[in-house]
């Protein structure tokens, strides 16, 4: 699970994240679970994230979760919450499948020039001797492996990128 903190103008919302299936989550805001399905989804050019959104710089040392400050003076409609949810579960922000925690590969299930489908399995990733199963977010062919087995990997290192389509 992850926890988001959000800012929208004066107000606070930490929302907790829970895969709970390839396209299915709990959402946790304000006490309230709500079952949520991603429907559909596309990367879109004015949706880029900056690199100091949701990395460690932005959550400082010791931080529980990275803060998300949006500067908006209307409600903020749930469509706009779609990439913040992206990012939180793992979701490509570019063309590249990022290491969602530090560990070390333990296997890479597919090699470049692969198409893989959307929670198809990537890779094996062992952090704190448990292992987590690297599942492609999204449909598209494999350009480039950017680790092998015994590779170490930081949080948010690329596992594979993706090829444009």
């Amino acid at each position: 699970m992850r926890r988001y903190t959000l800012q929208i103008g004066d107000r606070e919302f930490v929302v907790d994240v829970q895969e709970t299936a390839v396209d299915g989550f709990d959402v946790v805001v304000g006490g309230e679970t709500y079952a949520v399905t991603l429907a559909g989804d596309e990367d879109l050019p004015e949706a880029a994230v900056g690199p100091a959104v949701g990395g460690p710089e932005a959550a400082g040392k010791g931080a529980a979760a990275p803060a998300v400050r949006v500067a908006r003076k209307a409600p903020v409609p749930a469509a706009a919450v779609a990439p913040l949810l992206r990012a939180a579960t793992g979701a490509p922000a570019g063309a590249a499948l990022n290491a969602p925690m530090p560990g070390v590969i333990v296997d890479v299930a597919v090699k470049a020039g692969d198409t893989v489908a959307r929670g198809q399995l990537v890779a094996v990733l062992d952090a704190m001797k448990m292992h987590n199963n690297i599942k492609s977010p999204r449909a598209g062919t494999i350009a480039e492996v950017c680790v092998t087995p015994g590779h170490a990997v930081g949080h948010g290192d690329a596992i594979v990128r993706f090829r444009e389509e």
